[in-house]
């Protein structure tokens, strides 16, 4: 005879479920919801740029998305178009032709968690000789650890805001904002209705105060698709735009644009 089995849930436990079931998430496991990122821009010299790319897809990406609370992690590349097509604040990381790459693990539970715990994994893999690509050949130029706020999906799926974070896509248009936080997410809501964009993920900053990233997913021309933005939602008074910025999504070993950022006038090493 079957033993019986009895699932007792807590009130947030509860609430969570509840919540979920309203925003149409019945028949997916509610407790494994996406709410936030861990975030990191990158960039590494031109004269090893496959080496470097290489060894991130083969030896760097696997034990950090092993860890609690990584659900996925997705990797992108600014080619010299984007870079183009780039805008930035004065002093931004995003300027002068760096972080031209970036990471994007997707995260479920306590973001902080997570990224307290790629911290210190990053230190036993160095005590492990598992860090081993030379230090001086790469950069972070910026890390954080983002919060989600909220989703907006485009009408004609049938996806629901918790999904947007693995919608299909093959670039993103990453807008990191301070103020205007109503205009800002209204914005959001309103880009969805552009063919090209299959979903934006709006988020916060844990790490600093008062920032704000949207993360838009396109399809096609990234380029393109962050200039149509711009032109169909200019930035509104209230918010200060620190970066605007499209990336390609990189497939993992494929590298097809290395020779195009190589033969470019990007910086050729990170000290510059």
């Amino acid at each position: 005879m079957p033993i019986p089995f009895y699932l007792v849930l807590s009130e947030e436990e509860v609430l969570s479920v509840t919540v979920s079931a309203r925003h149409g998430c019945l028949g997916q496991n509610a407790g494994m919801q996406p709410s936030g990122i861990i975030f990191a821009a990158l960039d590494c010299d031109a004269a090893v740029i496959e080496d470097w790319n290489r060894w991130y897809d083969l030896e760097h990406t696997p034990p950090n998305v092993m860890l609690a609370g990584v659900m996925l992690s997705n990797r992108y590349v600014a080619t010299p178009e984007l870079h183009a097509a780039r805008q930035t604040s004065d002093g931004s990381p995003f300027g002068a032709g760096r972080a031209s790459f970036i990471t994007i693990y997707t995260l479920t539970g306590d973001p902080q968690i997570a990224f307290d715990d790629m911290s210190t994994l990053r230190e036993r893999l160095i005590d492990t000789g598992r860090m081993a690509f030379p230090e001086d050949k790469k950069a972070v130029r910026e890390g954080d650890c983002f919060q989600s706020v909220a989703a907006f999906v485009s009408p004609p799926t049938k996806l629901v805001p918790a999904d947007v974070p693995f919608v299909g896509h093959t670039g993103v248009v990453l807008r990191q904002r301070r103020g205007g936080h109503d205009a800002s997410l209204a914005r959001a809501a309103r880009l969805v209705d552009l063919d090209f964009v299959h979903g934006v993920w709006s988020l916060s900053s844990r790490l600093r105060d008062g920032l704000e990233m949207d993360i838009v997913f396109v399809e096609g021309n990234a380029a393109a698709a962050a200039t149509q933005m711009r032109e169909a939602e200019p930035v509104d008074s209230a918010t200060q735009l620190l970066v605007d910025a499209p990336y390609d999504r990189i497939n993992p070993m494929q590298y097809p644009w290395v020779d195009e950022i190589r033969n470019s006038d990007l910086p050729r090493t990170v000290a510059l």
